[in-house]
């Protein structure tokens, strides 16, 4: 309620935008980020928060490590200095640091929707605007779609409405059949990237990716990329560790 009354500026930051490839940039865009707030009495949400409430790295073996704990101790410390509220999002909760965790007053779900709310999103989410065809029932759609998220709803019918323009004439329609076809399709994604082979296959993907990369480098660039950017990573991170020496210690 208090955010409801209030008419408070809702100030969005995505953890993308303000995650830097140079070390020591990242925790000076989360400490301008809760300034801006501070300055605008905004409410401050992180979407995909898990990436930086994540748990903080013990085993430090490179200078990335280390930027990304920096990052974090920062995040804790401008959250006891913020006097405002703030709003995280994530889907993976469990990931959370429990640093942050204690730091967090309310904890809210939000389930998966019900047949009911999924009649209304369906209703929403297929636009006037689209033709579509007389077969094509909410109610069906509400049943064939339990377990989804509304997220998945919305890339079933654009999936759908995609599937129909690349028809002609009067079979640009979206019908229930495109609806089905897009239902499992969503459906056998969901469950393939939630499996053990998936994950496995994908670390296998992301090695093969890295080597190939560095192969394809030529010995000069090689030695100037490990030259040079370690040297700006290493010099950046005495730096901060001279500054904010305590900030690792955050709990």
């Amino acid at each position: 309620m208090y955010i409801v009354n209030s008419y408070k500026v809702f100030f969005y930051v995505n953890y993308a935008e303000i995650e830097s490839k140079y070390v020591g940039e990242t925790p000076k865009n989360i400490t301008a980020a809760f300034n801006k707030a501070k300055e605008t009495d905004s409410v401050l949400f992180f979407d995909e928060a898990d990436s930086i409430l994540g748990k903080r790295l013990t085993n430090v073996t490179q200078s990335s490590d280390h930027g990304v704990n920096v990052s974090r101790s920062v995040m804790l410390l401008q959250l006891d200095k913020f006097d405002g509220v703030v709003i995280f999002a994530t889907n993976l909760a469990k990931n959370y640091d429990g640093a942050f965790v204690r730091r967090i007053l309310a904890h809210i779900e939000f389930e998966l929707p019900d047949k009911e709310c999924r009649i209304k999103l369906w209703k929403y989410l297929l636009p006037k605007e689209v033709p579509i065809t007389e077969d094509v029932n909410l109610e069906w759609l509400a049943n064939e779609s339990e377990e989804l998220a509304g997220g998945d709803i919305l890339n079933v019918v654009i999936s759908a409405a995609s599937r129909a323009v690349m028809r002609e004439g009067k079979a640009q329609k979206v019908s229930l059949s495109d609806l089905a076809e897009e239902i499992k399709f969503v459906r056998e994604a969901k469950t393939k990237i939630g499996s053990p082979h998936y994950e496995t296959n994908q670390k296998k993907h992301k090695i093969k990716e890295t080597e190939m990369k560095r192969n394809d480098l030529s010995p000069e660039l090689r030695d100037r990329d490990s030259g040079t950017e370690f040297y700006r990573y290493d010099k950046a991170i005495s730096e901060i560790d001279k500054s904010e020496e305590n900030l690792s210690e955050v709990d």
